[in-house]
């Protein structure tokens, strides 16, 4: 994990505020374990890639997931 000044702390603090932000906006919001990957990236413990990471792997098996309960096909024929 590298250490990382507050003042860049406080600007992935508030680059995460915005990303959820913009998804409130959108009627969207994020679930408590992405959160989490969000608030390890504002402490240091995850970089940019490392979360992005972890996003795309976390999309992937929530996809997944509902794929093989046939949510996905539910959802998009609604659509």
């Amino acid at each position: 994990m590298a250490v990382i000044t507050e003042e860049e702390k406080l600007r992935r603090r508030q680059s995460n505020e915005d990303a959820i932000g913009t998804l409130a906006m959108e009627g969207l919001s994020l679930d408590a374990p992405t959160l989490a990957l969000m608030r390890r990236f504002e402490e240091g413990e995850l970089d940019r890639e490392e979360l992005s990471a972890a996003v795309r792997s976390r999309v992937a098996s929530l996809h997944a997931r509902m794929s093989s309960a046939g949510l996905v096909d539910a959802i998009v024929g609604a659509a």
